[in-house]
């Protein structure tokens, strides 16, 4: 029996060490706001002031923001500088679009109609950077010179960068998506919004 009393223990120990080794992928969303009534490409969508965000990072350079995506494909993150951006220009980041292939930055301008027009300011092959069934945290960082960047939470390195010549602000955001239900999680916590975070400018070329 002390012997059986042993095993057990030693088993017990190595699940808590596998679990604490592994962790839980859904840990990167504690503390986000949950978005999960994501409205289609084409609709009108509803933009929320950033400015009513707990979380925003800011440097000297930038503001940025921390945001979860869980799906397949084509999250669409929108910002502008109205509430109603309608005869006006957005900026429209796609990730994982063309089937989790690739992703894009863009100017979009839709019209009071509906109808819009896309820009590519940025391409890059992304492959696997949406997942279905664990959400993925990206870094969204606007600089005031117009340079955009994203990249994924933990790495040094933006895998998408890009330079806005509208220096189009990020005072309002909205997210949608194209043939697959996405959930997003905004607003989430940061390590610092006092400015420690470190910004990596990087010479990117404009398409």
């Amino acid at each position: 029996m002390k012997l059986l009393s042993i095993v057990v223990i030693v088993v017990v120990v190595e699940v808590f060490e596998i679990a604490a080794l592994h962790g839980n992928p859904f840990d990167v969303i504690r503390g986000c706001k949950q978005y999960d009534k994501v409205e289609p490409y084409d609709a009108a969508l509803t933009y929320f002031p950033t400015t009513s965000l707990l979380h925003v990072g800011q440097t000297e350079n930038s503001k940025y923001f921390k945001i979860a995506i869980l799906g397949p494909n084509d999250g669409h993150i929108r910002f502008g500088n109205s509430l109603y951006p309608y005869d006006k220009y957005v900026i429209e980041i796609v990730l994982g679009g063309w089937v989790n292939t690739k992703s894009v930055g863009r100017h979009q301008y839709r019209k009071a109609s509906n109808a819009n027009n896309n820009s590519l300011l940025v391409e890059a092959q992304t492959p696997n950077v949406m997942s279905q069934f664990q959400p993925i945290m990206f870094v969204l960082e606007v600089f005031n010179n117009g340079t955009v960047q994203v990249s994924i939470d933990g790495q040094d390195h933006p895998f998408l960068s890009f330079n806005d010549s509208k220096r189009i602000p990020a005072n309002y955001m909205a997210f949608t998506k194209w043939d697959n239900d996405l959930i997003y999680f905004y607003d989430c916590p940061l390590e610092d919004v006092n400015g420690s975070h470190d910004s990596l400018l990087l010479n990117c070329t404009v398409v």
